[in-house]
């Protein structure tokens, strides 16, 4: 029977994943409560000692049969055993995907709860909620998706482990498992401004002067930008060449419309750029998203217009 007793800790230990020395610590802990229960003591007191080759069990100098616990004490045995290793299976998993905070993670969809999507990861579940999913995407149970981790969080159940695919955080880490420069830091992305499944503007810039940002990142026919946008679900990507002048960053980040002038104001982080009449609409883009996502990017408000404009506005203003 003891023996038979330790081959099936093992077997547990292999099952829950958890180190074999803790669940021996829990199974102690188990028993020192079943010999209190027996026997009206406090557990907190009670040393117990497994022998990890015969099995035997010593509690306060006494071999003890298992099988003479009575059924409340082998209830209470059961109980105890259990939580502490809910508990420290618990503690593992949090160790375990906290590391791991701030990279790209897998998983499969395992189940809906209203619109939040819940994925399985292997050791754990994972919530993916209606404010972290890329607009108009559509989830199948069972398909593989990939998602951001933005947090672990300890709850009085199991881990919180909350997935994002709309940040913008996302984009730089897919960024960096496609552009083995950025890993090296040969590459740096110093800013991003995003329209979750619609755009997103990445200015990045290179500490190697040999190196161009920009080409690197979009790769050989476009391979490597190419691969970003496929998980985004087609969310386009403008890569933008870093400057530390607001100016030439404007300018850069209103590609391929050319600037005029541009009229930055530090105090209330506004800017008034002027483009040719024919590329307004370029510099602008469709709804906006263009001048909207430059804004963004540099933190400043951006009022875009033409010299026809500027001169029927002064026109009209001087009536």
């Amino acid at each position: 029977m003891n023996i038979e007793f330790i081959e099936a800790l093992e077997e547990m230990a292999k099952e829950k994943g958890i180190p074999r020395e803790d669940l021996y610590a829990a199974v102690r802990k188990g028993l020192a409560a079943a010999f209190a229960e027996e026997h009206g003591l406090d557990d907190e007191d009670i040393d117990v000692e497994i022998d990890q080759h015969s099995g035997d069990i010593t509690i306060r100098g006494q071999r003890i049969d298992l099988a003479k616990f009575g059924r409340i004490a082998t209830k209470k045995a059961e109980e105890t055993i259990r939580q502490e290793i809910v508990q420290r299976r618990r503690e593992i998993v949090h160790g375990l995907f906290a590391s791991r905070v701030g990279e790209v993670i897998s998983g499969s969809i395992h189940r809906f709860e209203g619109k939040s999507v819940w994925v399985n990861l292997g050791e754990a579940e994972a919530i993916l909620p209606e404010a972290e999913r890329i607009p108009g995407e559509r989830y199948h149970a069972g398909e593989r998706l990939r998602a951001y981790l933005v947090s672990v969080e300890e709850t009085q159940g199991d881990p919180r482990i909350l997935l994002s695919r709309t940040r913008k955080e996302f984009v730089a880490a897919l960024m960096r498992l496609e552009v083995p420069e950025l890993e090296e830091g040969i590459l740096v992305i110093r800013a991003i401004a995003r329209e979750p499944g619609r755009r997103s503007k990445v200015a990045v810039e290179s500490l190697d002067r040999n190196v161009d940002p920009v080409g690197t990142c979009v790769g050989a026919g476009g391979a490597r930008v190419r691969m970003v946008t496929r998980e985004l679900s087609g969310e386009k990507i403008d890569l933008v060449r870093w400057s530390d002048d607001l100016v030439q960053l404007l300018k850069n980040g209103l590609e391929p419309a050319r600037v005029l002038s541009v009229e930055l104001n530090e105090e209330t982080r506004k800017a008034k750029v002027v483009v040719p009449d024919d590329e307004l609409s370029l510099a602008i883009g469709k709804g906006g998203q263009n001048v909207r996502l430059t804004a963004k990017l540099l933190g400043y408000d951006i009022d875009v217009t033409s010299p026809s404009e500027s001169a029927a506005a002064a026109a009209a203003a001087a009536v």
